[in-house]
């Protein structure tokens, strides 16, 4: 049976949620084998001047256990 590790990473980004949660998935892929799931927990802003500035997106990445 197969066991599936789950961490939680933060992405940012000026363009938008949806760009936010592809940052946070890129980066985690550049150095995670086999990602099989994503889980968005939260989206946050970041305002300045009554404006948002950037957006950050708290994600769940699942990715399979490798045997030794």
């Amino acid at each position: 049976m197969p066991v599936t590790k789950v961490i939680e990473v933060i992405g940012s980004s000026a363009d938008g949620a949806d760009a936010a949660v592809r940052e946070a998935v890129g980066s985690a892929g550049r150095s995670i084998r086999g990602i099989s799931r994503v889980e968005v927990v939260s989206l946050t802003c970041d305002v300045e001047e009554g404006q948002i500035a950037r957006w950050n997106a708290l994600v769940k990445i699942a990715f399979p256990v490798e045997p030794r």
